[in-house]
């Protein structure tokens, strides 16, 4: 016993140094847990010493009598969902939890949210049972997701999300409960549903969820969080960065910001899979995940898997955007552990509040990728611990040109994985489980045969 109260309090003191000020917001979604085989995700898998803030997702608003209301029952109140999850404060108790409401199938496609904003006397009720809400199930907050005011809604939304948030805030002062809300990253979208200088007053912090920015509702190929404005993109399309500075513009302060990256991919079914670059014809959304079961969707994990099947991996020299990879005729976009880190040195030089993923479940929890367990996190936490020389512009690319047209290059920090330029393209492989590149003979070789790799 005593060696596991070391353990743990020493997990507790490296969590704490790494991350320093910044905040490691972590999503769990409650319906991994209804997955197939070791795809399946429950509370009990939630380590209280990986996150500065976990948050549930989610809880609903219910359409008629517009109260914050228990998504599912079964697993959320009578398995232990809520009390496990908050629970994780008597192990760790620097962890803050938070339970999510709304989100995209909750909001998305009803009026219901504009409905509550509109009325006063529904917001003030809403209020109320939102306060018993969060004290009842141990809760230390409300992570407020309305994807989005003003779309389905009206116009006012914007301001009446204002006088909502306001009278939540001014209803959890009194007893220290913290109120984030989860904006889309999206200039456009910011300028219908959002008054950032009001928020920037109101909110303690904002979940930045600069992800999703394309996807197979749409019949073209691109990587669904583009860092850094490319040459094929147009005027109006939805920048991250940009969308960052966009937000600093209007008065948000930084360190409000918890800006979002994604440990998972978008998909598309390519129309001709000779076709497999950016912006190719696609049929629509790419095949469930295996574990995932979502069309258009895979975890982290579930690509590891198809890289292993035999994806070609293509990555952005420049580090504009992360990679994306074809196999027959699907097509995905993700963020691969190299572009996690350039992101948290991103957000760290920008001054941001920490980083914020979606979600817990999407990442190898299970070592498909054999990069270790929870890759996707881990990455984040080590990178928010070091000093890191400020990023403001792209790194420089990656030298791949006609002189070195088939040449090799051993990544410097996967030993597994390896490149190679084609037509001035660099690809990415992985070798099999228990090899490393051996650059000497530009092939998979024997760990012990490789300098640093045994």
């Amino acid at each position: 016993m005593k060696i596991a109260a070391i353990l743990a309090f020493s997990m507790l003191v490296v969590l704490a140094n790494a991350q320093g000020n910044y905040k490691k917001v972590c999503y769990f979604a409650n319906w991994a847990r209804y997955r197939n085989g070791t795809g399946q995700y429950g509370v009990d898998k939630l380590d209280p010493f990986e996150c500065t803030h976990y948050i549930y997702g989610f809880a609903v608003l219910n359409n008629v009598t517009y109260e914050m209301t228990v998504y599912d029952p079964y697993a959320d109140i009578d398995l232990g969902g809520y009390a496990t999850f908050t629970g994780l404060k008597t192990r760790n108790p620097n962890l803050k939890t938070l339970i999510a409401l709304g989100g995209w199938n909750d909001s998305a496609f009803s009026t219901q949210y504009s409905e509550l904003v509109s009325d006063p006397v529904k917001m003030a009720n809403f209020v109320n049972k939102a306060l018993a809400f969060v004290r009842q199930y141990n809760f230390d907050g409300l992570d407020f997701d309305w994807e989005y005011p003003g779309d389905p809604g009206k116009p006012e939304d914007k301001q009446n999300f204002i006088t909502l948030l306001t009278l939540l805030r001014d209803a959890f002062k009194p007893y220290n409960l913290i109120l984030s809300i989860a904006p889309s990253c999206s200039i456009q979208r910011a300028e219908v549903s959002y008054d950032i200088p009001a928020l920037a007053e109101i909110v303690d912090f904002v979940n930045f969820m600069a992800y999703d920015v394309h996807g197979a509702w749409e019949d073209l190929t691109d990587h669904h969080a583009p860092f850094y404005r490319r040459d094929l993109d147009d005027e109006t399309d939805t920048i991250v960065s940009e969308s960052v500075d966009f937000w600093l513009a209007q008065g948000f302060p930084p360190q409000k910001l918890v800006f979002g990256v994604p440990s998972y991919a978008r998909s598309w079914t390519l129309a001709d899979p000779n076709q497999n670059g950016l912006l190719s014809p696609t049929i629509g959304a790419g095949a469930a995940g295996q574990f995932t079961g979502l069309k258009g969707f895979y975890s982290f994990y579930e690509i590891c898997l198809l890289q292993q099947q035999g994806m070609v991996t293509v990555e952005d020299p420049t580090g504009k955007a992360g990679p994306y990879g074809y196999l027959g005729n699907t097509w995905a976009s993700w963020d691969s552990i190299d572009q996690v880190v350039a992101k948290v040195k991103y957000a760290m030089s920008k001054g941001l509040g920490g980083i914020q993923f979606w979600e817990l479940s999407l990442d190898d929890f299970n070592g498909h990728c054999n990069l270790g367990l929870r890759p996707f996190s881990k990455a984040i936490t080590n990178t928010l611990g070091g000093t890191f020389p400020t990023i403001t512009t792209p790194p420089a690319p990656m030298t791949c040109s006609s002189s070195s047209q088939g040449a090799f290059f051993a990544d410097p920090s996967d030993c597994s994985k390896y490149y190679q330029c084609v037509n001035g393209i660099l690809y990415t492989f992985y070798c099999q489980t228990g090899l490393v590149f051996n650059s000497k003979i530009n092939q998979c070789d024997w760990p012990y045969n490789v300098p640093g790799c045994a």
